[in-house]
């Protein structure tokens, strides 16, 4: 067989290659290519797109030219950074997910963009107060090189921090996170008054592919020097890190990647990229995290003075059930009614959260009391104002007309309460007010939630109605009133991480209306005489954050303990069980020679069934800070069918 000279490429096809698998392929070129080119090649029965990792004259005699297969073409010389290389094998590693899986969140779609006129900001003067001054002078003489938590509000950090980019003078590029795409536009206004537009960068998933190419390509050359995004900007191509800012560091759901692989987290990327770039990293929200929390008391990060607030809000808690004694059966009590009233005349605003979107939590045939469920997740349709019913899991919707499948009748009866629903009572109560809705089918739907349109939206209307979504949202000026509508709701999952998630609510909450002075908190619950309720009431979240944190680490959860989530999604349910208790056995035996380590039997999630898959799991506990062990990877990936897995899961249900 003919031997051959010439350069050989080891290259990563952008394919969903199984972990276990082959991932990296040797190709013939005429030339050497650059590390990080992205480069068109054969693969299997069609083109495919690959990342160059290696390439190198092959040495005489070596290679067979029958056995390999060449490069057809080289879309972009030296695509990837070193840094986003880095990262995205260390993503791959710690989620067990193919590399050539990982490396598709880092190439966007080179389209051009559509240039718009941008609306000139005129800029401001950015004078700190006191506060803001102290906090700059601690990080500016700071001797440690840990990372920092500012325990405030966003604009209170992003004004701090802005300050000292500004003073520093130089190109290297400031990174701001942001846990919803809602934020961005009120971080990107705040930044665009402080510098200018044409050196800021905004990445998120709801721009046009051109807009995000050009934003990706202006941080590639080094144009912007200043990068605001959700959790995708991470795998941005950076020249040169000073600082990164994580904004509401608790929102979990914001920054981790939970219902696809790689299951990554954003907060924990942000510290790596930090390490690359010997950056500064800091982390800001109302209250810490108790994984926060832990890594403070451990050493591990610098908790700065805690800015104070100029009022504190009163917190008013409703008793749903004497509501229904007093014949009201609307989801909006009367304290509520008063309350949005005051701030109308005010001229303040009233923001109003609850636990869903949709116009109720189900409906029920009122023929045969059978609830409409989804086929694909077997999940509790929810109607709409349209006159259908949608999951909230997948993108199913029934026609406008549904049909209960059991008895075929037209006719339910919504029970629960949702945004829609909220709104709808809020507009016939106060008509002539300007009331938005903020949840996810709002932004998926409204053109005045646009990012273009969405600040000065927010800003116009009297009352807000959303998820708590709305909370994330860094300046809503003159908030008079927010009312939690559905507290229950929010404590009932019997999930670990629940009770911490509602009190980072009232702290955003709290936070929000104490910076008037004169706000209120109300909180409407049918359970008003839980304890859980008492230290609320008298805005003592420290010994209720404390109380939580002991009962997770009795339970030996995170943040004492480290936990994997590792299951099988089937369309078959038995083939799904099988395979869990298969690999439970196979884990267990190899966690019977580790240390401390444990592997629960096979679990059954509390919503078994999601688009179309049939899913069971198995928890893996190990000490705090343990890496998942090698004996249990290497079984993961000798593993066929269509696994899962997660480091450090959101949820166990």
């Amino acid at each position: 067989m003919k031997k051959v000279s010439g350069f050989y490429c080891d290259i990563v096809p952008i394919m969903p290659i199984p972990p276990g698998k082959r991932g990296v392929y040797t190709y013939l070129a005429d030339s050497e290519i650059p590390r990080g080119s992205l480069v068109s090649i054969p693969f299997r029965s069609f083109t495919a797109r690959g990342v160059v990792l290696d390439s190198g004259p092959v040495a005489a005699g070596t290679l067979s030219s029958g056995r390999l297969k060449r490069v057809t073409s080289i879309m972009r010389e030296s695509f990837l950074t070193e840094s986003q290389i880095s990262l995205a094998e260390s993503i791959s590693h710690d989620c067990l997910t193919s590399l050539g899986k990982t490396l598709k969140h880092f190439l966007p779609s080179p389209v051009t963009e559509r240039v718009k006129a941008r609306r000139k900001i005129a800029k401001k003067a950015l004078r700190l107060n006191a506060k803001e001054r102290e906090i700059r002078s601690v990080i500016t003489k700071r001797r440690s090189k840990n990372p920092i938590f500012l325990e405030s509000d966003m604009m209170t950090a992003l004004r701090v921090l802005s300050a000292g980019k500004r003073a520093a003078r130089n190109k290297k590029q400031f990174l701001v996170l942001v846990p919803e795409s809602a934020v961005l536009p009120f971080v990107e206004h705040a930044l665009i008054e402080i510098f200018s537009a044409d050196r800021i960068a905004t990445l998120e998933s709801r721009r046009s592919d051109g807009a995000f190419f050009s934003a990706w390509e202006r941080i590639r050359s080094g144009e912007a020097d200043i990068i605001v995004g959700t959790r995708q900007a991470v795998f941005a191509p950076f020249k040169d890190i000073s600082h990164v800012l994580v904004f509401g560091e608790g929102e979990v759901l914001g920054y981790k990647q939970w219902d696809m692989s790689p299951r990554y987290d954003a907060r924990r990327l942000a510290e790596k990229l930090t390490d690359d770039f010997d950056a500064l990293l800091i982390f800001s929200d109302t209250m810490p995290s108790l994984d926060m929390r832990h890594r403070i008391d451990q050493g591990e990060i610098t908790l700065l003075p805690k800015p104070a607030i100029s009022g504190t809000p009163a917190v008013d808690l409703v008793n749903m059930r004497e509501e229904r004694w007093k014949k009201n059966r609307s989801i909006i009590s009367e304290a509520i009614r008063t309350a949005v009233s005051e701030a109308l005349t005010k001229r303040k605003k009233s923001v109003l959260i609850a636990s869903r979107g949709g116009l109720d939590s189900f409906s029920v045939c009122e023929s045969c009391r059978a609830v409409p469920r989804c086929p694909e997740c077997d999940r509790a349709l929810r109607s709409t104002q349209d006159g259908h019913f949608t999951c909230p899991s997948c993108a199913y919707r029934t026609t406008s007309f549904p049909r209960c499948r059991e008895c075929g009748s037209l006719s339910f009866r919504n029970v629960g309460s949702g945004t829609e629903k909220i709104e709808t009572e809020l507009s016939r109560a106060f008509p002539g007010s300007c009331i938005v809705r903020l949840d996810e089918a709002a932004l998926r739907k409204e053109k005045t939630l646009r990012p273009d349109t969405l600040r000065e939206t927010l800003l116009r209307a009297d009352i807000l109605v959303g998820t708590p979504v709305l909370l994330n949202v860094p300046y809503l000026p003159e908030t008079g009133l927010i009312a939690i509508m559905d507290t229950d709701n929010f404590l009932s999952l019997p999930d670990f991480r629940g009770d911490e998630r509602f009190l980072r609510m009232v702290s955003q909450a709290t936070s929000r209306t104490g910076e008037y002075g004169s706000g209120k908190l109300i909180l409407q619950t049918f359970h008003p005489e839980r304890v859980f309720f008492d230290h609320i009431r008298g805005g003592d979240l420290e010994t209720q954050t404390k109380k939580i944190a002991l009962d997770r680490e009795s339970l030996r959860y995170p943040p004492y303990r480290s936990l994997f989530r590792i299951g099988f999604r089937d369309r078959s349910e038995q083939t799904a069980i099988d395979a869990t208790e298969h690999l439970a056995a196979r884990l267990s035996e190899a966690a019977s020679d580790i240390s401390d380590t444990t592997v629960s039997p096979p679990m059954k999630p509390l919503l078994p069934k999601k688009r179309g898959r049939y899913e069971r799991f198995v928890l893996v506990n190990m000490p705090e800070y343990s890496e998942f062990p090698e004996t249990m990877r290497d079984i993961l990936l000798d593993t066929s069918g269509n696994w899962f897995f997660e480091p450090d899961p959101l949820s166990i249900l």
